[in-house]
């Protein structure tokens, strides 16, 4: 099918790979910062989507607010994400180290809440857009389609990002001691690691890259209040699908999420045009794929893709 979707209507289908390459893309952007927050403190963090959606309105405030171009708003904005990170880590999260996951779960749902309403009457609710650089703004033409700048762009700041993560934690030694940490704190401490610097910088880290995921997403598509709860469940999605813990698995797991979100209506739209069964398309079934994905990969492998035996369990 994937064949037969190419051939027929090859222009659509190379906009809906890149588009599902984007999408994943910047799951995976939320989902790292979620994976290390869980697999470092052991909080489920459900204020890192709110954390995502700061990126997009601070990149509003640099660029239609303040005037500030682009490059500067890609760089500044996810900085002050970070020091929100760091408000929220040294305010509340510490607090709940060792604790009943279920607290860090309710503390930071209430946080995000908080920043919502904080978003909502410093922006109002309607939605807001800002304006791409003029070399981002122009399509590239490949022939069969034309692909919006930016969505490259996105690619490759991505693909950047992620390859410099899996570099720090795999090939450093503050990634040693970090992943040392996650397998036995006390031991890591009783060492001479100081864990709680560790921590600070690996939520911050994370905070920064949801907020660098929305300023991308903010200036594709625009932004608006209800960016926050639409991905922060979908980054859920991809930590668990991936395996928690692993941040390969979130990579994959985004990508696969991604993909199959924007392929599977084209399949059986083009599916229903052949065999003149129009039931086959069904409408919104793009938004369903996410959560299909998630079940049937659970039911196969409990742990997601990669996931640990025995991480936090």
């Amino acid at each position: 099918m994937t064949v037969l979707s190419a051939v027929t209507r090859p222009g659509l289908f190379v906009d809906q790979v890149l588009g599902g390459l984007v999408y994943g893309l910047i799951l995976v952007l939320i989902a790292l910062g979620l994976s290390i927050v869980l697999g470092l403190l052991g909080i489920v963090n459900f204020a890192h989507g709110a954390l995502f959606m700061l990126g997009a309105y601070f990149s509003y405030q640099f660029m239609a607010v303040w005037g500030v171009s682009f490059w500067i708003a890609l760089i500044a904005a996810p900085l002050v994400v970070g020091l929100v990170g760091v408000v929220i880590e040294r305010g509340v999260l510490r607090y709940l180290y060792d604790e009943d996951p279920l607290n860090g779960l309710l503390a930071t749902f209430g946080l995000s809440l908080m920043i919502g309403e904080a978003t909502r009457a410093i922006w109002g609710g309607a939605p807001k857009s800002v304006a791409a650089p003029q070399i981002l703004s122009k399509g590239m033409d490949l022939g069969i389609t034309t692909v919006a700048r930016i969505r490259l762009f996105t690619v490759l700041v991505a693909v950047i990002v992620i390859a410099a993560v899996y570099l720090l934690i795999e090939r450093t030694d503050f990634g040693l001691s970090v992943r040392a940490g996650v397998l036995d704190r006390e031991m890591a401490e009783f060492l001479g690691v100081n864990m709680n610097v560790r921590f600070i910088s690996m939520f911050v880290l994370g905070a920064t890259i949801a907020g660098l995921g929305g300023v991308l997403r903010g200036t594709a598509v625009g932004m608006d209040v209800a960016m926050d709860e639409q991905f922060i469940i979908l980054a859920f999605v991809v930590v668990v699908v991936g395996g928690i813990g692993s941040l390969f698995g979130s990579v994959v797991a985004g990508l696969l999420i991604g993909g199959t979100a924007y392929l599977t209506p084209l399949y059986l739209s083009t599916l229903a045009s052949i065999t003149n069964i129009e039931a086959i398309n069904v409408p919104g079934i793009g938004g369903l794929v996410p959560y299909l994905v998630m079940i049937v990969v659970l039911l196969v492998r409990p742990r997601g893709l990669f996931g640990q035996e025995g991480f936090l369990e």
